[in-house]
């Protein structure tokens, strides 16, 4: 039996969800979260309190909130150690680089958006100075973890850093791009490439660009 997944195919951590099932071959049923649709978004609230995407609904019913969590359970379904690593050091290596992306990346970055569009009020510079130093810090932090030569983000083998990874840096470069880190620019090409990404890149293509940004350049 397939599960539900509620998110926002441009979501950047719906996506991470999405790429995670395609990568893992999983079916899945698409609930598209709609706020002009008030009976789904009041379903949406009683599912997820804290009105954050991904949501989980397995066959039996049981809801899973957090993407990495989310994405755990998908590894479990497929049977386990293909995202997460069965390997001790390996599992903690995957979940401290898919941490750094989502909140040091993915954190950073969605505060700059709502910034953007004053989601939080008047715009602060101060506040996206700061979030754009911290862009460029994680950018830095991953720079150097990928100097071992690893071809993924946490090791030889595509896992949930990557699935996080592929969209947001995806749309955090186009605030702070990758500058002079050719490791860094190279795994994202890597990433940009693998189908289950790309398949993720298609859901999200009908509703355009949303990203109050420009494409990055560098």
């Amino acid at each position: 039996m397939s599960f539900t997944l509620w998110h926002h195919p441009y979501s950047a951590y719906g996506q991470k969800a999405s790429t995670a099932a395609y990568e893992l071959g999983l079916p899945f049923t698409l609930k598209i979260v709609d706020h002009a649709d008030a009976a789904l978004m009041a379903e949406f609230a009683r599912l997820s309190p804290f009105a954050k995407m991904p949501v989980l609904v397995d066959p039996d019913g049981r809801v899973f909130l957090e993407s990495s969590i989310v994405v755990e359970w998908m590894d479990r379904r497929a049977g386990g150690g293909r995202l997460i690593p069965a390997e001790p050091d390996a599992a903690l290596e995957t979940r401290f680089v898919d941490r750094v992306l989502d909140f040091y990346v993915g954190g950073a970055m969605n505060r700059i958006v709502f910034n953007r569009l004053g989601r939080a009020g008047t715009p602060d510079p101060v506040a996206m100075r700061q979030d754009e130093e911290l862009l460029a810090t994680a950018w830095d932090m991953l720079e150097d973890r990928l100097s071992d030569g690893r071809e993924w983000g946490a090791g030889a083998t595509f896992t949930l850093a990557d699935c996080g990874a592929a969209p947001l840096m995806t749309y955090a470069r186009r605030l702070v791009p990758f500058g002079d880190r050719p490791r860094l620019r190279a795994w994202h090409q890597r990433l940009m490439a693998r189908p289950s990404f790309q398949r993720a890149l298609e859901d999200a293509a009908p509703y355009g660009d949303l990203m109050p940004a420009p494409p990055a350049e560098d």
